[in-house]
């Protein structure tokens, strides 16, 4: 598994970027898994960003740790207010540095999306603006990030009773990406409902 394996001493500043990203996406996965190697992973990626902090943009920089405030709160519900005060005031500094970068407005999407404040709706606004903006990037790695955003979109749709657009979504990205597990699940998931 490559987030165990890499050895971040050899990376070099591309290749850290691209192992920080995993490890902000695998975390999320494997919080529902198994705790302690969340825990574990989710220090890691602390560690990392804060080894990368000059190398990132701010806005990335800013993004990144909002999600790991956001790990954090879901590890520990205790520093509700510690944590909450580290996601929103990282994620509207990233949005005040770059209103239009895909990570930041997913991020921001993911604080509307999962907040028990937060809109929808407007967690849908994010996510479509991001999906658009990641579309114009020809960075291979962040296919990664366009594909996390289009799940979450289905995701949205399907938490507004919106089952026949999330349905539609589906298949779009799965023409998109054939044999996609992640949107031939979620297809399934919808045609049950």
């Amino acid at each position: 598994h490559y987030i165990d394996s890499a050895d971040w001493g050899s990376l070099d500043t591309e290749q850290r970027k691209q192992l920080l990203n995993y490890e902000y996406g695998f975390s999320a996965d494997i919080l529902g898994v198994d705790v302690e190697k969340g825990k574990k992973l989710i220090q890691r990626l602390a560690t990392h960003l804060e080894a990368m902090k000059g190398e990132l943009p701010e806005e990335r920089y800013c993004a990144y740790l909002a999600s790991v405030y956001t790990y954090q709160l879901a590890l520990d519900k205790s520093q509700l207010m510690k944590y909450a005060k580290g996601i929103f005031s990282n994620i509207q500094r990233a949005m005040e540095l770059n209103a239009n970068d895909p990570f930041v407005l997913s991020m921001q999407g993911n604080v509307e999306f999962y907040s028990p404040f937060g809109s929808k709706k407007k967690a849908l606004e994010y996510y479509t603006k991001a999906e658009t903006n990641y579309r114009q990037l020809p960075n291979a790695h962040e296919v990664w990030n366009l594909r996390a955003v289009q799940m979450t979109i289905v995701q949205c749709l399907a938490k507004m009773n919106r089952v026949d657009d999330a349905k539609q979504r589906c298949e779009q990205y799965l023409q998109e990406e054939p044999g996609c597990l992640i949107f031939q699940q979620l297809m399934s998931d919808l045609t049950t409902q």
